[in-house]
């Protein structure tokens, strides 16, 4: 959906500085509706489990949010109808109910992630998804909708609730029972946020930093390689009048290039990961490390090209690089995440058995334990659990949102000022171009990424 967001939001006359700005939605939904979510399924004591309560309840909202999406004409003209007669407010009505339906919905999915076991099946189903983006959907299913958008939300919540029923269906869960519960002060999640931060691993935080650039890159690519390669359609395919432009021609050219996106990152997410087990010991040079670099690089040298690129074979030759370094950042962060814990785990077992050792040898030679306060203090503070890691990872993900968002408007806005002429792909290209510096500072610190394990 967020692939053809853009496009969307532009063909109802909203600018490119305020698109850029409805964005914002998913770092603060990432920011409280996660945290939110967790801390009450936590504690939901429903015979249904703790989870499943909550994932229904956010499935049929997200089908609410996906019905205002692609109904918002309509809906901002009923809403207009009611409350006013001027014919004007109809169109702003639209725009209020698209934005707000793309903010509902950007919650509301937040409440249905799951782990990071499934980004190939991710990158499977994207190939699905951007195929069916190419197709005239209304020519193929008139009786869905009149345009693409309305059939591509309709195909979308179909699928998405029967998968969602599988899910709630044959996923077993053990219900929470109320003797089970932990009384926890209020402010309990924050105390656990703040020492996450403020104790973080050194192998963690070297990781957490080369993150939070390279999604600096990445978010750029994810919210205007479509709106990219619409653009460039457009400007070598002129229809005139720009009023006489629909918006699904130049979406379904982006649809094609990131169908070739994504079968690139599924074919590398499979090939990929099993050179580098293979022969990571014989052939140092393919340590995750420096294939975790070369993604960076990859990124940036594709990106940056795009201030030169001007076709859409061109653009799509771009997009179908960036899937090799999609397919390597879904996988050799949460491996080099994984690692640690592992190495973590091994490391208290051997620490709790040669505790249990000296208590032994205390109790009969009638000593008593050295250690200080201090040295226990420390000892606590070093103990984070694979959820603290994995929640603070997510969190450097997430404020790049922030950065991303606020900095393309501004980007935008300074292209609308000093635009020359009809460029009309100027300014994605430039925020793409942003993003291809920012992969190049990821891949300075990606250098200093310290792994546990070799």
């Amino acid at each position: 959906m967020y692939r053809y967001g853009t496009p969307y939001l532009l063909s109802l006359d909203l600018s490119k500085e305020l698109t850029a700005l409805v964005w914002l939605a998913g770092p603060l939904s990432g920011l409280i509706v996660q945290p939110l979510i967790g801390a009450f399924s936590d504690k939901c004591t429903s015979r249904f489990g703790k989870r499943r309560p909550y994932i229904v309840a956010s499935g049929l909202l997200t089908c609410l949010a996906m019905v205002g999406v692609a109904y918002a004409k309509e809906l901002g003209g009923t809403v207009a109808r009611w409350t006013s007669d001027d014919a004007q407010l109809e169109h702003t009505y639209a725009i209020v109910v698209a934005v707000g339906s793309f903010y509902f919905l950007d919650f509301t999915l937040n409440a249905e992630y799951g782990n990071a076991w499934s980004a190939r099946m991710s990158n499977s189903a994207m190939v699905i998804g951007y195929f069916v983006g190419t197709m005239d959907l209304v020519k193929y299913f008139p009786w869905l909708g009149d345009s693409q958008i309305k059939v591509f939300c309709i195909l979308g919540m179909v699928v998405f609730c029967f998968t969602l029923g599988i899910t709630c269906f044959f996923v077993k869960e053990k219900p929470l029972e109320q003797v089970d519960q932990e009384s926890q002060p209020w402010y309990h999640t924050f105390i656990y946020i703040w020492r996450a931060f403020r104790y973080l691993p050194r192998p963690i935080q070297t990781l957490c930093n080369t993150q939070f650039f390279a999604w600096m890159g990445w978010f750029p690519f994810l919210f205007y390689s479509t709106q990219w390669v619409s653009d460039i359609y457009f400007a070598t395919h002129p229809a005139g009048d720009h009023a006489d432009r629909d918006w699904a021609d130049g979406t379904r050219a982006g649809s094609f290039a990131l169908l070739c996106y994504s079968i690139v990152s599924v074919i590398a997410g499979v090939l990929i990961p099993a050179v580098s087990m293979k022969f990571e010991k014989q052939q140092g040079w393919l340590s995750l490390n420096n294939i975790y670099t070369g993604s960076h690089l990859i990124s940036a040298a594709a990106l940056l090209s795009a201030w030169v690129i001007k076709s859409v074979l061109g653009a799509t030759i771009i997009l179908s690089i960036m899937g090799i370094s999609w397919a390597i950042v879904l996988w050799i962060p949460f491996s080099l995440v994984g690692e640690y814990v592992s190495y973590e785990d091994e490391r208290r077992t051997a620490l709790a058995a040669d505790a249990s050792t000296n208590d032994q040898q205390q109790q009969n030679y009638g000593t008593t334990s050295t250690s200080t306060p201090t040295q226990i203090e420390a000892a606590q503070q070093e103990e984070f659990d694979a959820g603290m890691i994995l929640g603070v990872h997510n969190m450097y993900i997430v404020f790049p949102q922030f950065a991303v968002a606020i900095i393309s408007a501004f980007i935008f806005a300074l292209n609308d000022t000093i635009k020359e002429g009809n460029d009309e792909s100027s300014s994605v290209a430039s925020v793409l171009v942003f993003g291809g510096f920012m992969a190049l500072i990821a891949a300075g610190f990606s250098r200093y990424i310290i792994r546990v394990k070799q």
